[in-house]
């Protein structure tokens, strides 16, 4: 029996969808081609994005490593998503998984990426050095809620499915999403599909004349929100938000922790949590915190100071604030503390503040100011 990794090819895109599907026990209309559109399409580019295990010719074992880029002020991080982590059920128990794994973090290392994200079980990606980390927010909205503070008067805002054809408001969902300064970067020719990612659906909110005041992305019950972007104009992300609950009913919010809707938000819904934003691994650990501490520094002050960490296997690094000079760069001096990887993205990244990860030295007590550096992720650029 020969074994082999390799990249896939667009003449292998049924075979490989075929084995996708069934070892996630996956059923038309629920399949990866309709799951995430943007991903998987019978073209060479989006397959080569798949590493394979052959036995014997055949596809046993995929691993997705998918191109990614994270537009953070100034900073583009190139992050390597990871997906579709799949073996036959028949050549299971023969570490055709942890081969493909092994090979793709390594491939990532060589290729430059700055880190690279996933969604799974905490130990199983633990072994190959993923952390959960970053911060999520989920916050729900009741029809109570708005009774209480808004009263019942229907709020005059429509929602309309935005639809591909669509391209006037379907360019303006464009600019509202590349407007961010802090944003997964999305080509255009790639925009639509992602909002149809998870098999959810993207909104357009009209204003009472008929304009365009903003768009969300819906799951299929429509009680949740994954995106919601607004016009500057008047702000209008909380009256949206809140149009949709009347009509719609009781509603979960995700947000990014730079969305405006958050504090608008927070200050009368039901109910707030702050969860992970996933399995992280940093590769690029100067570039990657030197970015989070810029954007963090975007969000509110934060008091001047430094501090050195160590990071095992990595190396030393200077945090530095100092009014708004604001860096993160490579030192010999000696750090306040030294940890693991893993532990570093817990103290440095988040959910959790720092001290409820590491009791802080002296030197380090700016940390708890500072973080958690907003490590996120949106769902709808998940894979």
């Amino acid at each position: 029996m020969s074994t082999e990794i390799t990249r896939l090819q667009a003449s292998d895109f049924e075979e490989a969808l075929d084995m996708l599907n069934f070892s996630f026990g996956f059923q038309h209309p629920k399949n990866f081609e309709t799951l995430l559109p943007s991903l998987y399409k019978a073209e060479n580019e989006h397959m080569s994005w798949n590493w394979a295990v052959r036995e014997n010719g055949r596809i046993r074992a995929i691993v997705g490593a998918f191109p990614l880029a994270w537009q953070l002020g100034e900073t583009t991080l190139r992050i390597s998503g990871i997906g579709g982590v799949s073996c036959h059920p028949r050549a299971r128990n023969q570490g055709y998984m942890q081969q493909l794994m092994s090979h793709a973090v390594a491939s990532m290392r060589e290729e430059g990426y700055h880190l690279s994200y996933l969604g799974g079980q905490r130990q199983r990606y633990g072994y190959y050095g993923y952390e959960k980390c970053g911060i999520f927010y989920h916050l729900s909205l009741s029809k109570n809620n708005l009774r209480h503070t808004c009263g019942s008067d229907p709020l005059p805002i429509q929602f309309r499915p935005l639809t591909r054809e669509d391209q006037t408001h379907l360019q303006g969902a464009i600019g509202l999403h590349d407007a961010q300064p802090f944003r997964g970067l999305r080509a255009p020719e790639r925009f639509y599909d992602l909002l149809l990612a998870w098999q959810h659906q993207p909104h357009i909110a009209l204003a009472a004349d008929g304009r365009m005041i903003g768009y969300l992305v819906a799951n299929q019950s429509g009680d949740t929100i994954t995106e919601l972007l607004a016009v500057n104009e008047g702000e209008p992300e909380l009256s949206i938000a809140a149009a949709w609950v009347q009509q719609y009913g009781d509603t979960h919010f995700e947000l990014s922790p730079w969305n405006r809707l958050l504090p608008k938000l927070a200050h009368l819904c039901e109910g707030m949590s702050v969860a992970s934003s996933g399995n992280w691994l940093i590769f690029d650990w100067e570039h990657v915190l030197d970015a989070l501490l810029k954007t963090r520094a975007a969000q509110g002050p934060l008091v001047d100071g430094a501090v050195i960490i160590e990071i095992k296997e990595y190396g030393r690094l200077l945090l530095e604030v100092d009014g708004e000079h604001i860096r993160c760069v490579r030192t010999e001096r000696e750090p306040a503390l030294s940890a693991e990887p893993a532990t570093a993205m817990r103290l440095l990244l988040g959910p959790l503040p720092p001290c409820a990860v590491l009791a802080l030295p002296a030197g380090a007590a700016l940390l708890e100011q500072w973080c958690p550096l907003p490590l996120f992720w949106g769902r709808q650029d998940g894979v």
